[in-house]
């Protein structure tokens, strides 16, 4: 295949279609992103909102993302080319017992947090904040109360999107990649259209619901209406098909970063910011990971879920060896430049905005010193990321093997990893450093420790085909 057929091609026009819509819900992120930084910067009731959804991330990166691609894309991709009609029904009533099996578990998670931060002396500082945003005096049951209200509403926001993550997966497996672009992109664009006005309002509270917002409107727009066909094949989904070795593997990276940043964040002095620094800077490490690196997975998934592909594999590895290492030289030298232009440069258009239209001033949370501790975070923590995204390209062929083929391997390589990355922050909390070094030290660990499993997945996958 030429370069001219090759640009041209129906993998090319699909990773273009999933690769400008990233770009564009990026862009999204670099509204909503630097909005959160000027309005909350590194905040008591910002850093304790954080480790409430830090915490409910970590449960929801097993059922979400790439770990719920991995489960379904190779199953719904054979059965969409198999049958004309597929009917979704079942699938639909097998969605709606997991949301409330999310629900629940997602709430026991963070009623642990709040527990902890309730005898936290972050409290008394939330407690100050709220009196001057609110001018009236808040007790510390009134701050408990506003922890459990935030909290149901992110696992209100864990079960929907887990529910729209289904069908999603299915648009994909489909070919559908144009509309799949278009319907994750409204949900970034109506977060990123309410975020402001709802932050100003309802303070922290206002970037969960916006958010709860722009998931339900996915949810009416694309979701629901899939379930309108109600003839032909019927695929039967059901716990069977979630492999939870596969949920773990599928996920790591996300698990790798949240379970770091929450480690950021257990610091009981009530004085430590580093989750929000933490925050800030793998936002933009993770921008990349999901527009480019994300994407080209997918594809290859789906391509080798048909058919062995060397070569996708390796043009995908060398390209994601390339951007890590471009990636991480440009924050060596320039991460003090990047996060200014972000974060400040986004708080003199946002300031501005806001006088301009609305008459109205606001002083901004995130300054130089927050400009100086997301830097350092930032380049600290992009060389970890050269080695997830090696492993997110080496883990797809072992994905897109049969589940009853590697069952076992999969569940030695899951285990593998839980030890690692729950074992490590067990072993952490022993020492007596600065929870900064924690966080490091478990994200270089766990993604250095998915580079081997990544390897020795691959081997076993061309000891299959």
């Amino acid at each position: 295949m030429n370069l001219k057929q090759s640009l041209t091609s129906r993998s090319a026009k699909d990773f273009f279609n999933l690769f400008f819509s990233n770009i564009f819900q990026k862009f999204l992120g670099l509204v909503r992103e630097p909005v959160i930084a000027v309005f909350f910067g590194s905040g008591p009731l910002f850093t304790a909102y954080l480790m409430l959804r830090t915490g409910a991330n970590l449960f929801s990166q097993f059922t979400v993302g790439n770990a719920l691609k991995a489960n379904l894309l190779p199953k719904f991709t054979k059965i969409y080319s198999s049958y004309k009609l597929v009917s979704l029904s079942r699938v639909s009533l097998f969605s709606r017992k997991s949301m409330l099996f999310l629900f629940i578990i997602s709430q026991l998670v963070q009623s642990f947090i709040i527990i902890y931060l309730s005898s936290n002396p972050i409290i008394y500082e939330i407690q100050e904040e709220l009196k001057l945003y609110l001018g009236i005096n808040i007790s510390h049951s009134d701050v408990i109360l506003l922890f459990f209200l935030i909290s149901i509403l992110l696992s209100l926001s864990i079960c929907f999107n887990f529910f729209n993550m289904v069908y999603l997966t299915i648009m994909q497996s489909k070919g559908k990649f144009f509309k799949y672009s278009v319907a994750t992109t409204l949900n970034s664009l109506v977060v990123a259209i309410l975020i402001i006005p709802f932050s100003l309002f309802f303070h922290v509270l206002g970037l969960v619901i916006s958010r709860f917002i722009g998931i339900l409107t996915l949810t009416i727009s694309y979701i629901l209406p899939m379930n309108k066909n109600t003839e032909g094949y019927e695929v039967d989904l059901n716990s069977k098909d979630i492999n939870i070795p596969i949920l773990i593997l599928g996920n790591f990276a996300n698990i790798i970063i949240v379970s770091s940043q929450l480690i950021a964040g257990l610091d009981n002095t009530g004085a430590n910011s580093n989750i929000t620094y933490f925050y800030y800077a793998v936002f933009i490490l993770n921008a990349i990971l999901t527009s480019v690196i994300g994407n080209v997975s997918t594809l290859l998934l789906k391509k080798i879920s048909l058919h062995r592909h060397t070569k996708w594999l390796i043009y995908s590895l060398a390209l994601s060896v390339f951007i890590g290492t471009l990636m991480s030289i440009i924050f060596y030298f320039f991460s003090y430049e990047v996060i200014y232009i972000i974060y400040i440069g986004a708080d003199y258009v946002i300031t501005y905005f806001l006088d301009l239209f609305f008459n109205f001033s606001i002083s901004s949370k995130f300054g130089i010193e927050e400009v100086l501790l997301t830097s350092k975070y930032l380049y600290q923590l992009s060389y970890s990321f050269i080695f997830i995204f090696i492993s997110t390209i080496l883990f797809q062929p072992f994905f897109s093997l049969p589940h009853r083929d590697t069952r076992r391997l999969r569940s030695i390589m899951s285990s593998i990893f839980i030890f690692v990355v729950f074992g490590g922050i067990l072993i952490l909390s022993f020492f007596d450093i600065d929870v900064k070094i924690k966080s490091l030290i478990l994200i270089y660990c766990s993604s250095f420790v998915s580079v081997l499993l990544s390897i020795f997945s691959y081997k076993k996958y061309l000891s299959f085909v």
